[in-house]
């Protein structure tokens, strides 16, 4: 799996799974699917990948066991829904599901990057120009040297830290590191909650697909524990099996008594539990975390570009104060003398 996937990836991602899943809905056979996705992929780097399915079924293997040679092409939460729907039968939904889920990604990270153009410009530009005394230093006297340092460290800071981000968030990452990120990820204002709502809607589509499946239900909340790709859940979950299996409690009983899990989540899913109405109550808390989760995140991105052009229009104002000052100094020593 690559490193970065950009808003392009995400959509052809996307775009594998939506004619996946509607050649099979048309009657196609798993096989002819790929076949015909071996010869017109949603982009060079699929053929691959597709290849090494076909020679794999047509060796008898299942889907799953195919995926797993393709070690990391496919994140923990695709694999578990599609293992969930091949053995319920069910992965043209499955594949339904991914498409959406992908298609909405590519989405919000358009949208994020559109908003963060403008802001990511001015910082550039600011970097450039701050501080004032040594462009003018550079045109006027010639000091070039200190200039050309002092934005060299300028934006090996700026990149730096976008590269330790992105690096820092990586699935590669072991779990402490990631569990790390994730606390204070939390603590920041409105990212925190976006982050846990679509860490919850991942955890609740994998739940569903997987309950559906037949799958039991300890084996089913550790596998959509760790496709949701939220350490702290994962770590919650992975406590239960003693409790479920030893002193048979279920799920929504142990959730009543951990703070792991948001109060709405806790009483939705205990409602539907007890109703047996589970599916339609999972399949109502991922439609809720997903648009909630996307609407924090967009909130979020929009707070910061405010944030970031106030910041330079406070450090714009502090130096054209300073320079008027300066100025007025200057006069004032001119007159006393």
């Amino acid at each position: 799996m690559p490193l970065l996937l950009t808003p392009r990836a995400l959509a052809q991602r996307g775009e594998f799974y939506y004619q996946l899943a509607t050649m099979i809905r048309a009657g196609l056979p798993l096989i002819g699917a790929l076949q015909t996705l071996e010869k017109s992929p949603p982009a060079a780097s699929y053929r691959r990948p597709v290849e090494r399915m076909l020679v794999e079924l047509k060796g008898r293997n299942t889907f799953v066991g195919a995926l797993d040679t393709l070690g990391d092409w496919l994140p923990v939460f695709d694999k578990a829904l599609l293992e969930a729907g091949e053995k319920s039968g069910r992965l043209d939904e499955c594949f339904k599901l991914l498409a959406s889920y992908y298609e909405e990604r590519a989405k919000l990270a358009r949208e994020i990057i559109g908003q963060m153009l403008y802001p990511v410009i001015i910082i550039h530009l600011a970097i450039m120009v701050f501080p004032p005394s040594l462009l003018k230093a550079a045109f006027w006297d010639g000091a070039w040297g200190a200039f050309i340092a002092s934005k060299v460290i300028g934006y090996g800071l700026l990149y730096g830290v976008g590269a330790a981000l992105v690096l820092s968030s990586s699935d590669s990452r072991s779990q402490t590191w990631r569990a790390t990120l994730e606390q204070l990820m939390g603590a920041v204002p409105v990212l925190g909650r976006a982050r846990q709502n679509l860490a919850l809607a991942r955890l609740t589509a994998a739940l569903e697909a997987l309950f559906s499946a037949g799958v039991g239900i300890v084996d089913s909340w550790e596998l959509a524990a760790r496709a949701s790709g939220s350490p702290a859940l994962a770590r919650e979950v992975m406590k239960w099996r003693p409790q479920i299996e030893g002193e048979q409690k279920t799920p929504g009983e142990i959730l009543a008594n951990t703070s792991v899990f948001p109060a709405m989540f806790t009483s939705l899913y205990r409602t539907g539990e007890i109703s047996g109405q589970l599916d339609d109550t999972l399949k109502r808390l991922h439609e809720y975390s997903r648009v909630e989760g996307h609407r924090q995140m967009q909130m979020f991105t929009k707070g910061l570009t405010i944030g970031i052009i106030v910041l330079i229009m406070v450090a714009i104002g502090i130096q054209v104060v300073l320079f008027w000052v300066g100025y007025f100094n200057s006069i004032g020593n001119m007159l006393s003398q």
